[in-house]
């Protein structure tokens, strides 16, 4: 494969990956109003945890610190 190839699918893969990023967000915005609807903390350790366990899984060794930091920053 030509790196041409290689940095198309790349570009591609960026398209999909800010497309699914502010979908994400919008969802954690309305997660956040319905919360503070509900009278229900915004912060949840255990929940963030849970998410970076599962994150760490599915990168796998080699990747496992780099995917916790990603989402680590998108909790921020």
């Amino acid at each position: 494969m030509e790196l041409k190839d290689i940095r198309n699918q790349i570009d591609s893969i960026d398209d999909a990956l800010v497309e699914l990023f502010v979908k994400r967000m919008n969802l954690s915005a309305q997660v956040a109003d319905y919360k503070k609807a509900h009278n229900l903390p915004i912060y949840v350790p255990s929940r963030e945890e849970a998410i970076l366990q599962k994150v760490r899984l599915q990168a796998g060794t080699e990747l496992a610190d780099y995917a916790c930091s990603l989402y680590s920053t998108l909790f921020e």
